[in-house]
């Protein structure tokens, strides 16, 4: 399996979200517990995320403000 680093993880999100997250952003959370150790454990300088976890990851920036929530679709209004 390859990993992906926490710029990787931020690049991504960013990319997809049109929103700007820092690498930073993402390792603040992990030292603050909100992200999972155990599922992207740091190996020499660097974490090691498996791309498995991108999604959780993007859960939680939303869950603390960093991505706006998700959009619920909505019919068209149909204005007269």
């Amino acid at each position: 399996m390859d990993f992906l680093s926490v710029s990787d993880v931020a690049r991504a999100v960013s990319a997809r979200s049109g929103h700007t997250i820092s690498p930073q952003t993402i390792a603040n959370l992990f030292y603050k517990r909100k992200l999972d150790d155990d599922h992207c454990p740091v190996v020499g300088r660097g974490r090691l995320i498996p791309p498995t976890y991108v999604p959780t990851i993007e859960a939680v920036l939303r869950e603390h403000g960093y991505l706006p929530q998700a959009s619920v679709a909505q019919e068209p209004s149909h204005a007269s």
